[in-house]
């Protein structure tokens, strides 16, 4: 095995096609499952594109950086690959969730997706929007989560990383308080 991956290496430092697709072929396994356990012990949403999207960037900076030449111990190699695919992971939740916590982007029209008519769903996020309005950004982004993306509390506590029990509160007190508002706007 240690010569098999020490060689495989030597000839994609080479920079060889055939020794590129079998390496792509040996470790695309091993680099989506730690991608993907890494996702999953975040505690926050992520779907098989993300997974994807992180290998093949993975694979990428492998190649365009010459990373390859960096890797001392080859028979090593699948720590090396589960690690960077691990910090990518975390890089890759980390962008989510500035993008996620901006509040222009997230309370955008255009970024909700829903199953109902344009002129439904368009009516629907002006009436949450204008019942939501005096509520604290915090309050506003754990509402958006529940019940446009339908996210459950342990979702939003692990990405907003407080409590679900707090979440839990903000979100049976808030809901009460739409309740009024949905009247009223």
């Amino acid at each position: 095995m240690f010569d098999d991956a020490h060689d495989l290496i030597e000839r994609c430092i080479r920079r060889e096609e055939k020794a590129w697709s079998e390496f792509i072929d040996r470790f695309s396994g091993l680099l989506y499952y730690s991608a993907k356990e890494r996702l999953k012990r975040s505690g926050m949403y992520f779907g098989e594109q993300d997974i994807l999207d992180i290998i093949q960037n993975v694979f990428l900076e492998i190649w365009e950086k010459s990373r390859l030449e960096e890797v001392r111990e080859r028979d090593k190699i699948n720590a090396w690959l589960s690690i960077m695919a691990q910090t990518r992971a975390l890089n890759f939740m980390r962008k989510k969730k500035e993008r996620l916590l901006n509040e222009e982007e997230l309370f955008n029209i255009d970024n909700i997706v829903s199953d109902k008519s344009e002129e439904y769903k368009i009516e629907s996020i002006d009436e949450l929007e204008c019942a939501i309005e005096g509520f604290a950004p915090r309050e506003k982004i754990i509402l958006k989560l529940s019940i446009v993306y339908g996210k459950t509390h342990k979702e939003i506590a692990g990405f907003m990383n407080i409590p679900m029990n707090t979440v839990s509160t903000i979100i049976a007190r808030r809901k009460e308080l739409l309740r009024k508002r949905f009247k009223s706007c």
